[in-house]
């Protein structure tokens, strides 16, 4: 059973409010859940305006996640090229199968960011002649793998 909300708690909530504190830190701070320092607002009249604060911060996460997609997009790419290239020199045939196995999951990773940057219309359109190639080779963010 959860503790009575005491006067402590309602000091607590109104000081660190004072200084700026989120809900959440208020209520790592005081030890009590989010939901009870909302509670503790509610009856002391207080309200939490970060809201454009965390909306700027989760836009910037959003286009730190696209560009480092992107990024990986870029070197599963890379390395799948390096990948094709090792085939014709391997020293076996088992050597040249496990090159080609990791350029095709290599490639697969490429396929798979691409087509979520294109499913979420943020980073690179995915439009390149490369991965045009990806989807003929593997179908559409590498494939259907209930058909591998």
């Amino acid at each position: 059973m959860a503790e009575p909300i005491t006067e402590r708690d309602h000091e607590q909530v109104r000081r660190l409010h004072a200084e700026g504190k989120s809900r959440n830190a208020i209520a790592r701070a005081i030890g009590r859940s989010a939901a009870t320092v909302s509670k503790i607002a509610g009856l002391e009249g207080l309200t939490f305006t970060g809201g454009a604060r965390v909306a700027a911060a989760t836009e910037a996460r959003r286009a730190d996640a696209a560009a480092r997609r992107e990024l990986l997009a870029d070197e599963s790419l890379d390395g799948a090229l390096r990948q094709v290239e090792r085939v014709g020199g391997a020293d076996s045939a088992c050597d040249a199968r496990n090159h080609a196995t990791a350029a095709r999951a290599l490639t697969e990773v490429h396929a798979r960011v691409s087509e979520l940057a294109r499913q979420t219309g943020i980073g690179s359109t995915g439009g390149s002649m490369i991965d045009r190639l990806a989807d003929a080779l593997l179908g559409p963010a590498g494939g259907d793998r209930k058909g591998d």
